[in-house]
Protein backbone atom coordinates (compact mmCIF):
# COMPACT_ATOMS: atom_id res chain seq x y z
CA UNK A 1 0.00 0.00 0.00
CA UNK A 2 1.32 2.79 -1.17
CA UNK A 3 2.63 5.69 2.08
CA UNK A 4 1.42 8.82 2.13
CA UNK A 5 4.54 10.67 0.97
CA UNK A 6 3.99 13.81 3.20
CA UNK A 7 3.99 12.21 6.37
CA UNK A 8 6.95 10.31 5.39
CA UNK A 9 8.57 13.30 4.25
CA UNK A 10 7.97 14.67 7.72
CA UNK A 11 9.28 12.12 9.50
CA UNK A 12 12.00 12.16 7.53
CA UNK A 13 13.28 15.66 7.39
CA UNK A 14 12.43 15.50 11.66
CA UNK A 15 15.08 12.73 11.83
CA UNK A 16 17.06 14.73 9.79
CA UNK A 17 16.75 18.14 11.62
CA UNK A 18 17.78 15.82 15.04
CA UNK A 19 21.12 14.72 12.97
CA UNK A 20 22.09 18.34 11.87
CA UNK A 21 21.57 19.63 15.09
CA UNK A 22 24.18 18.71 16.40
CA UNK A 23 28.26 19.08 16.06
CA UNK A 24 30.98 18.04 17.48
CA UNK A 25 34.13 19.92 18.46
CA UNK A 26 37.65 18.54 18.42
CA UNK A 27 37.44 16.86 21.73
CA UNK A 28 34.88 15.05 21.07
CA UNK A 29 32.04 17.83 23.09
CA UNK A 30 28.40 17.72 21.40
CA UNK A 31 26.71 20.79 20.72
CA UNK A 32 23.62 21.68 19.75
CA UNK A 33 22.52 24.04 16.94
CA UNK A 34 19.70 26.28 17.54
CA UNK A 35 16.38 26.24 16.29
CA UNK A 36 14.38 29.68 15.07
CA UNK A 37 10.69 30.58 16.49
CA UNK A 38 9.01 33.44 14.54
CA UNK A 39 5.86 34.72 16.11
CA UNK A 40 3.91 36.72 13.74
CA UNK A 41 0.12 38.30 12.77
CA UNK A 42 -0.10 37.97 9.59
CA UNK A 43 -3.10 40.44 8.87
CA UNK A 44 -6.22 38.78 8.57
CA UNK A 45 -5.82 35.79 5.79
CA UNK A 46 -8.96 34.62 5.10
CA UNK A 47 -9.74 31.55 3.15
CA UNK A 48 -11.28 31.71 -0.45
CA UNK A 49 -14.91 30.14 0.59
CA UNK A 50 -16.62 33.48 -0.07
CA UNK A 51 -18.09 33.88 3.34
CA UNK A 52 -16.42 36.43 5.70
CA UNK A 53 -17.65 37.86 8.98
CA UNK A 54 -15.54 40.69 8.19
CA UNK A 55 -17.03 42.73 5.54
CA UNK A 56 -13.57 43.37 4.24
CA UNK A 57 -13.12 39.96 3.40
CA UNK A 58 -15.87 39.11 1.21
CA UNK A 59 -15.97 38.67 -2.59
CA UNK A 60 -17.76 41.49 -3.38
CA UNK A 61 -18.22 45.17 -2.03
CA UNK A 62 -21.44 47.33 -0.88
CA UNK A 63 -21.11 48.18 -4.32
CA UNK A 64 -20.48 44.74 -6.14
CA UNK A 65 -17.57 45.66 -6.59
CA UNK A 66 -14.51 42.61 -6.94
CA UNK A 67 -13.04 42.83 -3.12
CA UNK A 68 -11.37 39.77 -2.23
CA UNK A 69 -10.77 37.30 -4.58
CA UNK A 70 -9.17 34.12 -4.38
CA UNK A 71 -5.99 35.88 -6.71
CA UNK A 72 -6.14 38.15 -3.36
CA UNK A 73 -5.29 34.72 -1.07
CA UNK A 74 -2.83 33.54 -3.62
CA UNK A 75 -0.66 37.04 -3.44
CA UNK A 76 -0.87 37.48 0.97
CA UNK A 77 0.28 33.65 0.89
CA UNK A 78 2.54 34.05 -1.94
CA UNK A 79 3.99 37.47 -0.26
CA UNK A 80 4.01 35.70 3.54
CA UNK A 81 6.27 32.78 1.79
CA UNK A 82 8.54 34.96 0.96
CA UNK A 83 8.84 36.42 3.90
CA UNK A 84 8.98 33.39 6.11
CA UNK A 85 11.69 32.32 3.42
CA UNK A 86 13.97 35.25 4.86
CA UNK A 87 14.99 32.75 8.37
CA UNK A 88 16.91 30.35 8.23
CA UNK A 89 18.60 30.54 4.77
CA UNK A 90 15.29 30.06 2.44
CA UNK A 91 14.13 27.14 4.80
CA UNK A 92 11.97 29.11 6.72
CA UNK A 93 11.77 29.18 10.51
CA UNK A 94 11.58 25.56 12.48
CA UNK A 95 9.01 27.12 14.44
CA UNK A 96 6.20 29.59 13.53
CA UNK A 97 2.66 31.19 15.79
CA UNK A 98 0.56 32.32 13.66
CA UNK A 99 -2.14 35.35 14.67
CA UNK A 100 -5.46 36.40 12.74
CA UNK A 101 -6.11 32.96 10.78
CA UNK A 102 -9.13 33.07 9.33
CA UNK A 103 -11.58 30.23 11.37
CA UNK A 104 -12.82 27.78 8.62
CA UNK A 105 -17.00 28.77 8.66
CA UNK A 106 -17.58 26.31 6.42
CA UNK A 107 -16.39 23.23 7.86
CA UNK A 108 -16.28 19.79 7.31
CA UNK A 109 -20.08 18.21 8.12
CA UNK A 110 -20.26 16.30 11.80
CA UNK A 111 -17.44 18.83 12.96
CA UNK A 112 -14.30 16.89 11.40
CA UNK A 113 -11.15 18.41 10.66
CA UNK A 114 -9.12 18.21 7.18
CA UNK A 115 -6.33 16.11 6.98
CA UNK A 116 -3.26 18.82 5.95
CA UNK A 117 -1.07 15.58 4.55
CA UNK A 118 -3.97 14.39 3.11
CA UNK A 119 -4.58 17.82 0.91
CA UNK A 120 -1.09 18.21 0.35
CA UNK A 121 -0.52 14.61 -0.89
CA UNK A 122 -3.96 15.01 -2.75
CA UNK A 123 -2.37 18.54 -4.80
CA UNK A 124 1.22 17.75 -4.69
CA UNK A 125 1.44 17.87 -8.43
CA UNK A 126 0.10 21.53 -9.15
CA UNK A 127 0.78 24.47 -7.79
CA UNK A 128 -1.33 27.01 -5.47
CA UNK A 129 -1.68 29.40 -8.22
CA UNK A 130 -3.19 26.69 -10.03
CA UNK A 131 -5.59 26.01 -7.29
CA UNK A 132 -6.73 29.51 -6.83
CA UNK A 133 -6.62 30.01 -10.49
CA UNK A 134 -7.74 28.03 -13.41
CA UNK A 135 -8.43 25.21 -11.03
CA UNK A 136 -10.59 26.94 -8.31
CA UNK A 137 -13.68 24.97 -7.57
CA UNK A 138 -15.83 24.46 -4.57
CA UNK A 139 -13.53 21.93 -2.87
CA UNK A 140 -10.52 24.32 -3.22
CA UNK A 141 -12.59 27.10 -1.88
CA UNK A 142 -13.55 25.13 1.25
CA UNK A 143 -10.22 24.73 2.52
CA UNK A 144 -9.47 26.40 5.08
CA UNK A 145 -6.61 29.44 5.09
CA UNK A 146 -4.03 27.73 7.54
CA UNK A 147 -3.82 24.36 4.85
CA UNK A 148 -3.69 27.03 1.68
CA UNK A 149 -0.60 28.64 3.22
CA UNK A 150 0.96 25.41 4.29
CA UNK A 151 0.64 24.26 0.31
CA UNK A 152 2.06 28.22 -0.44
CA UNK A 153 5.07 27.23 1.68
CA UNK A 154 5.48 23.99 0.35
CA UNK A 155 5.27 25.65 -3.51
CA UNK A 156 7.81 28.14 -1.95
CA UNK A 157 10.72 25.45 -0.69
CA UNK A 158 9.26 25.45 3.26
CA UNK A 159 8.70 22.00 3.36
CA UNK A 160 8.39 19.49 6.35
CA UNK A 161 5.93 21.44 8.48
CA UNK A 162 3.12 19.80 10.65
CA UNK A 163 0.47 22.62 12.02
CA UNK A 164 -1.34 22.77 15.26
CA UNK A 165 -4.55 24.60 15.41
CA UNK A 166 -7.06 26.43 18.41
CA UNK A 167 -10.62 25.75 17.66
CA UNK A 168 -13.44 26.31 19.98
CA UNK A 169 -17.23 25.32 18.08
CA UNK A 170 -20.87 25.97 18.75
CA UNK A 171 -23.51 22.88 19.10
CA UNK A 172 -23.45 22.98 14.86
CA UNK A 173 -19.59 22.95 14.64
CA UNK A 174 -19.33 26.51 13.54
CA UNK A 175 -16.36 28.54 15.06
CA UNK A 176 -17.29 30.81 17.94
CA UNK A 177 -14.52 33.57 16.97
CA UNK A 178 -13.33 35.13 13.36
CA UNK A 179 -9.87 34.37 13.76
CA UNK A 180 -7.60 31.57 15.80
CA UNK A 181 -3.88 30.94 16.46
CA UNK A 182 -2.28 28.65 14.48
CA UNK A 183 1.28 26.71 14.84
CA UNK A 184 3.49 25.39 12.42
CA UNK A 185 6.22 23.35 13.18
CA UNK A 186 9.08 21.20 11.94
CA UNK A 187 10.14 19.80 15.09
CA UNK A 188 7.32 16.78 16.28
CA UNK A 189 4.38 17.86 18.01
CA UNK A 190 2.51 15.81 20.60
CA UNK A 191 -0.72 16.03 18.85
CA UNK A 192 -2.26 14.09 22.16
CA UNK A 193 -1.03 17.13 24.33
CA UNK A 194 -2.58 19.90 22.14
CA UNK A 195 -5.20 21.64 23.98
CA UNK A 196 -7.46 24.74 23.02
CA UNK A 197 -7.83 27.09 26.08
CA UNK A 198 -11.21 29.13 25.83
CA UNK A 199 -10.79 33.31 27.14
CA UNK A 200 -13.39 36.02 27.09
CA UNK A 201 -13.77 38.31 24.00
CA UNK A 202 -10.46 36.60 22.29
CA UNK A 203 -9.26 33.83 20.61
CA UNK A 204 -8.50 30.63 22.47
CA UNK A 205 -5.15 30.11 23.90
CA UNK A 206 -3.50 27.24 21.62
CA UNK A 207 -1.02 24.69 24.02
CA UNK A 208 1.25 22.91 22.19
CA UNK A 209 4.16 20.37 23.33
CA UNK A 210 6.70 20.37 20.98
CA UNK A 211 9.48 16.85 21.04
CA UNK A 212 12.93 19.06 20.84
CA UNK A 213 15.76 15.73 20.67
CA UNK A 214 13.50 13.74 23.13
CA UNK A 215 13.14 17.20 25.32
CA UNK A 216 9.45 18.67 25.94
CA UNK A 217 9.00 22.05 24.96
CA UNK A 218 5.46 23.76 25.40
CA UNK A 219 4.64 26.77 23.37
CA UNK A 220 1.39 28.94 24.14
CA UNK A 221 0.02 30.97 21.06
CA UNK A 222 -2.13 34.00 22.17
CA UNK A 223 -4.24 36.99 20.30
CA UNK A 224 -5.52 38.64 23.43
CA UNK A 225 -8.51 41.30 23.66
CA UNK A 226 -7.86 44.43 21.06
CA UNK A 227 -7.36 48.34 22.55
CA UNK A 228 -3.94 48.49 24.44
CA UNK A 229 -4.97 51.93 25.80
CA UNK A 230 -8.20 51.22 26.74
CA UNK A 231 -8.76 50.49 30.19
CA UNK A 232 -12.25 48.45 30.07
CA UNK A 233 -10.55 46.21 27.70
CA UNK A 234 -7.85 45.95 29.93
CA UNK A 235 -10.18 44.14 32.39
CA UNK A 236 -10.81 41.57 29.40
CA UNK A 237 -7.45 41.05 28.95
CA UNK A 238 -7.04 40.40 32.38
CA UNK A 239 -9.17 37.44 31.95
CA UNK A 240 -7.30 36.38 29.02
CA UNK A 241 -4.19 36.41 30.98
CA UNK A 242 -5.33 34.62 33.84
CA UNK A 243 -6.41 31.66 31.64
CA UNK A 244 -2.80 31.31 30.64
CA UNK A 245 -1.43 31.58 34.17
CA UNK A 246 -3.17 29.15 35.74
CA UNK A 247 -2.02 26.90 33.07
CA UNK A 248 1.28 27.91 33.53
CA UNK A 249 0.34 27.19 37.45
CA UNK A 250 -0.55 23.57 36.97
CA UNK A 251 2.15 22.69 34.35
CA UNK A 252 4.98 24.59 36.99
CA UNK A 253 3.13 22.18 39.62
CA UNK A 254 3.70 19.43 37.81
CA UNK A 255 7.26 20.24 36.70
CA UNK A 256 9.38 23.48 38.23
CA UNK A 257 11.84 23.59 36.07
CA UNK A 258 9.45 23.40 32.99
CA UNK A 259 10.15 24.94 29.55
CA UNK A 260 8.35 27.01 27.54
CA UNK A 261 7.53 30.16 25.40
CA UNK A 262 4.86 32.14 25.52
CA UNK A 263 4.34 33.96 21.77
CA UNK A 264 1.64 36.05 19.69
CA UNK A 265 -0.28 39.11 19.91
CA UNK A 266 -1.33 40.44 23.53
CA UNK A 267 -2.86 43.87 22.47
CA UNK A 268 -0.67 44.98 25.19
CA UNK A 269 3.16 46.63 25.50
CA UNK A 270 5.44 44.77 27.12
CA UNK A 271 5.43 47.73 29.66
CA UNK A 272 1.92 47.86 30.18
CA UNK A 273 1.79 48.86 33.57
CA UNK A 274 4.43 51.90 33.21
CA UNK A 275 2.82 53.14 29.47
CA UNK A 276 -0.69 53.96 31.26
CA UNK A 277 -0.25 54.45 34.72
CA UNK A 278 -3.94 54.80 34.96
CA UNK A 279 -4.96 51.12 34.80
CA UNK A 280 -4.66 49.26 38.21
CA UNK A 281 -3.91 46.33 37.22
CA UNK A 282 -2.61 45.29 34.01
CA UNK A 283 -2.64 41.87 32.41
CA UNK A 284 1.03 41.31 30.93
CA UNK A 285 3.14 42.56 33.65
CA UNK A 286 0.46 42.13 36.92
CA UNK A 287 -1.03 38.72 35.81
CA UNK A 288 1.18 37.17 33.82
CA UNK A 289 4.53 38.57 35.66
CA UNK A 290 6.25 39.62 32.59
CA UNK A 291 9.28 41.35 33.73
CA UNK A 292 12.72 42.67 32.07
CA UNK A 293 15.37 41.04 35.33
CA UNK A 294 16.39 38.39 33.14
CA UNK A 295 18.72 37.49 36.05
CA UNK A 296 15.77 36.87 38.61
CA UNK A 297 14.27 34.52 35.40
CA UNK A 298 17.54 32.95 35.08
CA UNK A 299 17.70 31.70 39.21
CA UNK A 300 14.74 30.50 39.00
CA UNK A 301 11.97 29.67 41.78
CA UNK A 302 10.21 32.84 40.67
CA UNK A 303 6.64 32.66 39.19
CA UNK A 304 7.78 35.59 37.00
CA UNK A 305 8.68 35.19 33.08
CA UNK A 306 11.27 37.28 30.95
CA UNK A 307 9.89 39.36 28.02
CA UNK A 308 12.41 39.48 25.27
CA UNK A 309 11.52 43.34 24.53
CA UNK A 310 14.50 44.01 27.16
CA UNK A 311 17.06 42.39 24.78
CA UNK A 312 16.57 45.45 22.78
CA UNK A 313 17.76 49.00 23.63
CA UNK A 314 14.93 50.60 24.95
CA UNK A 315 15.11 53.15 22.23
CA UNK A 316 14.28 50.40 19.44
CA UNK A 317 11.41 48.33 20.76
CA UNK A 318 8.71 48.13 18.12
CA UNK A 319 6.86 46.15 16.12
CA UNK A 320 3.71 47.99 15.28
CA UNK A 321 2.53 51.15 15.19
CA UNK A 322 -0.40 53.40 16.16
CA UNK A 323 -0.81 57.29 15.36
CA UNK A 324 2.75 57.88 14.70
CA UNK A 325 4.24 55.71 17.54
CA UNK A 326 5.59 52.34 17.97
CA UNK A 327 4.17 49.49 20.21
CA UNK A 328 5.15 46.38 21.05
CA UNK A 329 1.83 44.19 20.73
CA UNK A 330 3.91 41.36 19.82
CA UNK A 331 5.78 39.58 22.28
CA UNK A 332 7.85 36.49 23.57
CA UNK A 333 8.49 35.65 27.28
CA UNK A 334 10.18 32.73 28.54
CA UNK A 335 10.30 30.57 31.39
CA UNK A 336 12.82 29.93 33.71
CA UNK A 337 13.51 26.56 33.00
CA UNK A 338 14.92 28.03 29.08
CA UNK A 339 18.31 29.04 31.42
CA UNK A 340 19.57 25.85 33.18
CA UNK A 341 21.18 22.89 31.38
CA UNK A 342 18.58 20.39 31.17
CA UNK A 343 16.50 20.50 27.86
CA UNK A 344 15.72 23.00 25.87
CA UNK A 345 17.92 26.30 26.53
CA UNK A 346 17.29 30.19 25.21
CA UNK A 347 20.19 31.17 22.72
CA UNK A 348 21.02 34.52 24.35
CA UNK A 349 20.88 37.88 23.05
CA UNK A 350 18.81 35.99 19.78
CA UNK A 351 15.43 38.21 20.28
CA UNK A 352 15.01 40.07 16.78
CA UNK A 353 12.66 42.46 15.17
CA UNK A 354 11.49 40.98 11.57
CA UNK A 355 12.32 44.63 9.80
CA UNK A 356 13.35 44.14 5.58
CA UNK A 357 13.13 47.22 4.23
CA UNK A 358 11.34 47.60 1.01
CA UNK A 359 9.87 44.66 1.53
CA UNK A 360 7.68 43.97 4.53
CA UNK A 361 8.97 47.90 6.05
CA UNK A 362 8.86 50.93 4.26
CA UNK A 363 12.37 52.52 3.41
CA UNK A 364 11.68 56.27 4.00
CA UNK A 365 9.76 55.38 7.70
CA UNK A 366 10.38 51.98 9.30
CA UNK A 367 6.96 51.48 9.00
CA UNK A 368 5.06 47.91 8.67
CA UNK A 369 4.13 47.20 4.98
CA UNK A 370 0.69 46.43 5.98
CA UNK A 371 -1.75 44.46 3.74
CA UNK A 372 -4.27 46.25 0.81
CA UNK A 373 -6.99 45.12 -1.07
CA UNK A 374 -6.10 47.04 -4.46
CA UNK A 375 -6.03 45.31 -7.66
CA UNK A 376 -4.52 41.25 -7.03
CA UNK A 377 -3.50 42.95 -3.36
CA UNK A 378 -0.33 44.01 -1.77
CA UNK A 379 1.76 44.66 1.08
CA UNK A 380 2.36 42.50 4.30
CA UNK A 381 1.01 42.60 7.46
CA UNK A 382 0.37 45.57 10.42
CA UNK A 383 2.78 43.69 11.99
CA UNK A 384 6.30 43.09 12.14
CA UNK A 385 7.62 39.09 12.62
CA UNK A 386 9.69 38.40 16.19
CA UNK A 387 11.74 36.09 16.58
CA UNK A 388 13.96 34.08 19.21
CA UNK A 389 16.01 30.96 18.91
CA UNK A 390 16.42 28.05 21.46
CA UNK A 391 18.72 25.14 22.14
CA UNK A 392 19.47 21.83 23.38
CA UNK A 393 22.10 20.95 26.26
CA UNK A 394 22.22 17.92 27.47
CA UNK A 395 24.21 18.06 30.67
CA UNK A 396 21.28 17.41 32.67
CA UNK A 397 21.40 19.99 35.59
CA UNK A 398 19.21 22.38 36.33
CA UNK A 399 21.30 23.80 38.89
CA UNK A 400 23.39 24.84 36.35
CA UNK A 401 22.69 28.49 34.58
CA UNK A 402 23.15 30.21 31.23
CA UNK A 403 25.91 32.97 31.64
CA UNK A 404 24.21 35.97 30.06
CA UNK A 405 25.98 38.81 28.31
CA UNK A 406 24.35 42.13 28.86
CA UNK A 407 21.35 40.50 30.54
CA UNK A 408 18.08 42.53 30.69
CA UNK A 409 16.91 44.90 33.25
CA UNK A 410 13.89 46.35 34.33
CA UNK A 411 14.06 49.95 32.46
CA UNK A 412 10.60 51.21 32.45
CA UNK A 413 11.35 54.16 34.48
CA UNK A 414 13.87 55.31 31.14
CA UNK A 415 11.08 54.37 28.60
CA UNK A 416 9.42 57.80 26.66
CA UNK A 417 7.13 56.94 23.37
CA UNK A 418 8.85 56.35 20.82
CA UNK A 419 8.11 58.02 17.65
CA UNK A 420 8.05 56.65 14.01
CA UNK A 421 11.42 58.22 12.51
CA UNK A 422 10.93 59.66 9.11
CA UNK A 423 13.95 60.43 6.75
CA UNK A 424 13.71 62.07 3.47
CA UNK A 425 13.81 59.63 0.67
CA UNK A 426 16.12 59.24 -2.16
CA UNK A 427 14.82 61.01 -5.30
CA UNK A 428 15.19 57.09 -6.37
CA UNK A 429 12.76 55.92 -4.58
CA UNK A 430 9.95 58.80 -5.43
CA UNK A 431 8.01 59.43 -8.26
CA UNK A 432 8.78 62.95 -9.98
CA UNK A 433 6.43 65.05 -11.68
CA UNK A 434 7.72 64.18 -15.12
CA UNK A 435 7.62 60.61 -14.97
CA UNK A 436 4.14 60.70 -14.35
CA UNK A 437 2.74 63.58 -15.73
CA UNK A 438 -0.42 63.07 -17.87
CA UNK A 439 -0.52 59.77 -16.64
CA UNK A 440 -3.47 57.84 -14.75
CA UNK A 441 -2.80 57.39 -11.30
CA UNK A 442 -5.59 55.40 -9.40
CA UNK A 443 -4.15 52.16 -10.96
CA UNK A 444 -2.06 49.38 -9.63
CA UNK A 445 1.09 50.78 -11.28
CA UNK A 446 1.19 53.87 -8.70
CA UNK A 447 -0.62 52.54 -5.52
CA UNK A 448 1.11 52.64 -2.42
CA UNK A 449 4.22 54.85 -4.04
CA UNK A 450 6.12 57.76 -2.75
CA UNK A 451 4.77 60.74 -5.01
CA UNK A 452 6.62 64.61 -4.99
CA UNK A 453 3.75 66.79 -5.72
CA UNK A 454 3.52 70.29 -6.51
CA UNK A 455 0.02 71.94 -6.17
CA UNK A 456 -2.17 74.11 -4.33
CA UNK A 457 -4.50 72.64 -1.45
CA UNK A 458 -8.14 73.71 -1.52
CA UNK A 459 -10.68 74.63 1.53
CA UNK A 460 -11.75 70.96 1.84
CA UNK A 461 -7.57 69.79 2.10
CA UNK A 462 -7.57 68.28 -1.50
CA UNK A 463 -4.85 68.66 -3.91
CA UNK A 464 -5.49 68.37 -7.98
CA UNK A 465 -3.11 66.04 -10.25
CA UNK A 466 -3.30 64.93 -13.17
CA UNK A 467 -6.62 66.84 -13.66
CA UNK A 468 -8.05 64.69 -10.39
CA UNK A 469 -8.19 65.60 -7.10
CA UNK A 470 -6.71 63.63 -3.83
CA UNK A 471 -7.37 63.93 -0.12
CA UNK A 472 -4.17 65.10 1.76
CA UNK A 473 -4.02 63.34 5.28
CA UNK A 474 -1.04 62.60 7.97
CA UNK A 475 -1.20 60.83 11.20
CA UNK A 476 0.83 63.88 12.60
CA UNK A 477 -2.59 65.84 14.02
CA UNK A 478 -0.63 69.21 13.84
CA UNK A 479 0.45 69.02 10.24
CA UNK A 480 -3.20 68.00 9.02
CA UNK A 481 -3.76 71.28 10.89
CA UNK A 482 -1.62 72.86 8.63
CA UNK A 483 -2.39 71.52 5.48
CA UNK A 484 -6.00 72.70 6.01
CA UNK A 485 -4.90 76.16 7.17
CA UNK A 486 -3.46 76.08 3.78
CA UNK A 487 -6.04 75.25 2.32
CA UNK A 488 -8.24 77.67 -0.06
CA UNK A 489 -4.93 80.22 0.46
CA UNK A 490 -3.62 79.56 -3.09
CA UNK A 491 -0.33 79.54 -1.67
CA UNK A 492 1.92 76.88 -3.56
CA UNK A 493 2.79 73.68 -1.77
CA UNK A 494 5.62 70.95 -2.57
CA UNK A 495 4.96 67.35 -0.59
CA UNK A 496 5.85 64.16 -0.43
CA UNK A 497 3.42 61.67 -0.07
CA UNK A 498 2.18 57.77 -0.38
CA UNK A 499 -0.23 57.21 -2.59
CA UNK A 500 -3.14 55.47 -1.16
CA UNK A 501 -6.81 54.92 -0.79
CA UNK A 502 -9.02 55.06 2.66
CA UNK A 503 -12.78 54.13 2.53
CA UNK A 504 -12.85 54.68 -1.28
CA UNK A 505 -11.38 57.86 -0.83
CA UNK A 506 -7.84 58.05 -3.09
CA UNK A 507 -5.56 60.46 -1.24
CA UNK A 508 -1.86 60.81 -0.60
CA UNK A 509 -0.40 60.56 3.06
CA UNK A 510 2.16 62.96 4.24
CA UNK A 511 4.34 61.28 6.77
CA UNK A 512 6.19 63.98 8.58
CA UNK A 513 6.58 67.75 8.72
CA UNK A 514 9.33 67.47 7.10
CA UNK A 515 7.64 66.51 3.90
CA UNK A 516 6.23 69.52 3.16
CA UNK A 517 7.95 72.06 1.30
CA UNK A 518 10.79 69.79 2.09
CA UNK A 519 14.57 71.22 1.70
CA UNK A 520 15.95 70.29 -1.32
Amino acid sequence: MLKNRHRVLASVLAVAILIAATTVSGTGQVFAQPYKLVVHNIENLFDADGYAVFQDYRPVDPEGNPQYTPAHVLTKIQKHARLMARYNDGAGPDVIIFSEIESDFTPIPGGKRYDHFEVLERYADVTLAQMLGEMFNEDIADLPSEILLLKGFEDHGLTGYNLAVAYERDENHRPTHVQKNVIFSRLPIQHERTRSHPTEGARPILEVWLDVDGYDLAVFANHWRSRASDREMERIRIQNAQVLRDRLDEIRAENPAVDFILGGDFNSDYNQSHRYPYMEKTAVNDVLRSVGDERKVKQGDTDAVYNLWYEHDISERGSDTFRGYWGTLMQIMISPGMYDFRGVQYVDNSFDVGRFPGKNVYVNSGMPNRWHFFGDGGGYSDHLPISMKFTVVHDNDPDLKLTLVDPGVNDDELWEPIPVAYEIPDREHLLMPEEYEGMELRSEEFFDRLFYVTGTITENRQVKVNGEYYDLFSHDRELRDRLSEMGGTGEQVRFIGRLGMFRGNWQFVIGDPSYLNPDW
